[in-house]
């Protein structure tokens, strides 16, 4: 492995966690939109040449536990020390794959046994669906939160919007004291400093931070190719600027992008705002990593 690797992608076409849930099929198609978006990126910064491809997890199929158990298997083997990476999705279930195989990674490779892992979902959905009858896209903290890899005290939902979840999540959340961040609060160009702000404070607590990014927490005029669109939310200079942030914080090793649609998608708008999104979240991580 060349010592100028910094930062590796992994994609993960499957939607069977949308099909779960009734949604719009498509996201399977994600890696390879985002793929397409991102080889057209270019700036100072030679990220090309400190990114490695690792390429989509293999034999997805229909069964959506065994496609976790894929998944996080994939991740754990091809995420290297002091190297970071970007997750590519896929429906947002696998946000639970994500931090499965992250949480595996460290506790093997680590000196913690028992890595605190922090996260920060930014939605519109809180995501904590039980899996029943079946797993969906909208179980992935629920199963983070029950097998203990997340520990609620260092999970935020940021940018949840009410209209989006049923009483009982909200329920759920409350029995597990999430702390919950909702968009209401986070209007009027508030949204930048008060994830700033909860993200330090979660890199305090933790010893690796993983960020979760469902592209549906952004207003539909800004992504379009989402699985489920949102008429409000974030703008996408709010979502690149909290991007930045994120990869300029020590602790931050994983960003996930999810939901990303572009079956549904205008104009490839989604894929090169999820593409640009994670150019910004390395451009900043590659200036600790020179430190």
């Amino acid at each position: 492995m060349s010592k100028r690797i910094k930062f590796c992608i992994i994609g993960i076409p499957d939607h069977q966690g949308v099909l779960a849930l009734g949604g719009r099929l498509g996201s399977a198609q994600g890696p390879e939109a985002f793929r397409k978006a991102f080889v057209r990126l270019k700036g100072r910064v030679p990220l090309k040449d400190w990114t490695q491809d690792c390429g989509d997890v293999p034999g997805i199929t229909f069964d959506v536990a065994l496609n976790h158990k894929k998944a996080s298997q994939y991740i754990l083997g091809k995420t290297l020390l002091n190297r970071r990476s970007v997750i590519i999705g896929g429906s947002h279930d696998h946000g639970y794959s994500h931090l499965d195989g992250i949480y595996r990674f460290l506790a093997k490779h680590s000196k913690v046994n028992r890595p605190r892992i922090g996260c920060i979902n930014i939605d519109a959905h809180l995501d904590l669906r039980k899996p029943a009858p079946v797993i969906s896209s909208g179980s992935p903290f629920y199963l983070a939160l029950e097998s203990g890899i997340l520990h609620p005290k260092r999970f935020i939902e940021f940018g949840i919007q009410s209209h989006c979840n049923a009483p009982e999540l909200w329920d759920y959340a409350d029995t597990k004291k999430v702390e919950i961040v909702p968009f209401c609060k986070l209007r009027h160009g508030t949204a930048v400093k008060v994830f700033e702000k909860k993200l330090k404070k979660l890199c305090a607590q933790s010893d690796a931070v993983v960020i979760s990014l469902d592209l549906d927490a952004l207003a539909s005029a800004y992504a379009p190719g989402v699985s489920a669109p949102q008429s409000e939310g974030f703008t996408a200079m709010e979502i690149i600027e909290m991007m930045e942030i994120a990869g300029r914080q020590k602790k931050v090793i994983s960003l996930g992008i999810f939901e990303l649609n572009p079956e549904h998608d205008e104009d490839n708008k989604t894929a090169r705002l999820a593409a640009t999104a994670a150019y910004h979240f390395l451009e900043a991580s590659s200036e600790i990593s020179e430190k």
